[in-house]
This record gives C-alpha cells, sequence and structure tokens, in this order.
C-alpha cells in the first residue's frame, strides 16, 4: 500500500520541506500551483504556493513516524488546518493512474516542450526547431513542471554545447542532460543518487532516442572521481548542496566551462553566489522565477 501525504504551502518553504523529505528517507516531489492566464500553451502565472507530495510505502516505511514529523514542520511554521491530506492507493499502477492527471506539457521559451507520452503533441511541436523531451517520471522523479527546471532550460538554451561534454549534477529524470545532446553535445555524465531514478532516466533516454555517449550513473557527489575535465556543468540541486559540495565539482571542469546552476530559493541566493565567488566562478548572468533563482556562471 502507498500513502501520498500532499502538503500545501508557501513556495519559500519548499526547500526545507524537501529537506525533511531527504532527511526521513521519503520520496517527494514538487507541484508549483499555478492559474490559467489566457488561453494559450504559456499563458499561466503562479500562485504563489507548492504542493509537496511525500510517497510513503506503509510496508517499508514507518508511516505514523512520517506523518508526526510533517505535523511538527505544520505546526512550526503555523500552516493551516488543511494544508496536510493524505491519499493511499493499493499498487504503484493505482498511483500512476493518479499521478498522470498532474502531468501535462510545460513549455520554456519559443522552442522546449516537456510532456509525458501519454499527452498529445502541442501546436509548438509544429515548429522544427523545437527540442521535444518526453518523460514518464515513474515515481515522480522529476517532470519539468518546476520553476527551477524551466530556469535551468531557458539558460542552458542560450549556450553553445555543439561537440562540447558536459556533467549534470542531480540528474533526477535527465529532462537537462537530454536537452544538452538533443543539442548535440558531444558526449555526458548524468549523476543521480538514488538508484530508481537512474533506472527511470535510462528508460527515458530510450524514449528520446538519447545516444549512448550519455552516460548515466548512480553516485554520491562526495565520491565520484571524473575521469576528464568537462566543457560545462549543469546542476539543480538545494542550496545547501551547491555550497558543500562546489568545492569537490568545481575542479571537475576546465577554465573557461560555463556551469549552469538552479535549485535555489531566494532567500539563500547570496549564499550561494558568495560560494560560487569563494570557488572561481564569475557570475554572468541571474534570472528569477518565482522564488527560484538561476545562475549562468563561468568557472575562472
Amino acid at each position: 500500500m502507498l500513502k501520498r501525504i500532499d502538503i500545501t504551502i508557501p513556495s519559500d518553504l519548499e526547500e526545507p520541506l524537501l529537506g525533511l523529505a531527504e532527511m526521513l528517507g521519503v520520496s517527494a516531489f514538487s507541484s508549483p500551483q499555478i492559474r490559467d492566464e489566457g488561453i494559450g500553451e504559456t499563458d499561466f502565472v503562479y500562485t504563489g504556493e507548492t504542493i509537496v507530495s511525500f510517497i510513503v510505502s506503509e510496508v517499508e516505511q514507518n508511516t505514523e513516524e512520517i506523518l508526526e514529523a510533517v505535523e511538527d514542520f505544520v505546526n512550526e511554521f503555523a500552516l493551516d488546518d488543511d494544508a496536510v491530506k493524505t491519499s493511499e492507493y493499493s499498487d504503484n499502477q493505482d498511483w500512476m493512474e493518479n499521478f498522470k492527471q498532474f502531468f501535462k506539457p510545460i513549455h520554456v521559451g519559443d522552442n522546449i516542450v516537456v510532456r509525458p507520452p501519454w499527452e498529445p503533441p502541442t501546436e509548438t511541436e509544429k515548429n522544427n526547431d523545437t527540442k521535444v523531451i518526453l518523460i514518464d517520471p515513474g515515481m515522480a522523479f522529476g517532470t519539468g513542471t518546476h520553476e527551477t527546471t524551466r530556469l535551468c532550460l531557458f539558460l542552458l538554451s542560450k549556450i553553445n554545447v555543439e561537440n562540447q561534454t558536459f556533467i549534470d549534477l542531480g540528474a533526477g529524470s535527465g529532462i537537462l542532460a537530454f536537452y544538452l545532446m538533443m543539442r548535440n553535445a558531444k558526449s555526458g555524465t548524468a549523476i543521480e543518487i538514488e538508484g530508481p531514478a537512474v533506472e527511470n532516466m535510462k528508460k527515458n533516454a530510450e524514449l528520446n532516442n538519447i545516444p549512448g555517449s550519455l552516460e548515466m550513473i548512480c553516485a554520491d557527489l562526495g565520491k565520484y572521481n571524473p575521469t576528464i575535465k568537462y566543457d560545462g556543468l549543469v546542476a539543480n540541486i538545494t542550496s545547501p548542496v551547491i555550497v558543500e559540495y562546489l568545492p569537490v565539482f568545481s575542479p571537475w571542469v576546465k577554465k573557461g566551462a560555463w556551469g549552469i546552476f538552479s535549485g535555489v530559493n531566494t532567500t539563500n541566493s547570496q549564499m550561494v553566489k558568495d560560494a560560487f565567488v569563494q570557488n572561481n566562478w564569475e557570475i554572468i548572468e541571474e534570472i528569477n522565477e518565482g522564488d527560484w533563482c538561476g545562475f549562468y556562471l563561468v568557472k575562472k
């Protein structure tokens, strides 16, 4: 039996709540809340709220302990009494059928579409220049709906990556790595710490006809030792992880390499920017969407 715990929060609490999920060993995903502002494919705005969903296996995990931790979080931040809702599913198939209703095509700029394979092609895809990334998220290892994914895609679209090598840290379902390979990167390494996420990424690579020059591996950033220096690096990971591991992975890239970073909440942006400077990264551009930041850097 699977239990899904949905917690509705102000978007600026997303990072600490995801940190709680990591501490509890619970798979979690975020769904920023939007409302339509028109009839076009990209006519929506964010409401300032996010639903973070914990996926709990009642066989393998202590559901009562997890619910108590969620309740403590709700009380600590004085959230509404109805902020937490739970649902139960008899198996993974029931879960996936329910999840499909939440995953719709996402557009980034004029020529990037991320959509599930069960959704029909969008009007944007009629443009031959459009890069279409098909993602079946499995147990929700990244759907492209989050602001930070779109920030990374938008910044990556500005870089000429043809014949370049790259590394993607915290690759999730592989969206960013797939996009780079679709734009003729020479080769890439996509690292994810969760084994099931890597297996899901490999399935999505087949779905998108990604070449074998993209290596997808399960590894801890603190223990990984690359054999080359990369032309570029993309990392959509949380602020504490960026700050902690910048000294570890900064030497993995060449001098003059590009770096695209997100996963940074605006409340932590100065801390992260200070870490960039301390590790010899020059900030070329900073952009924001909602409560999140994206950075385009160059390695000194």
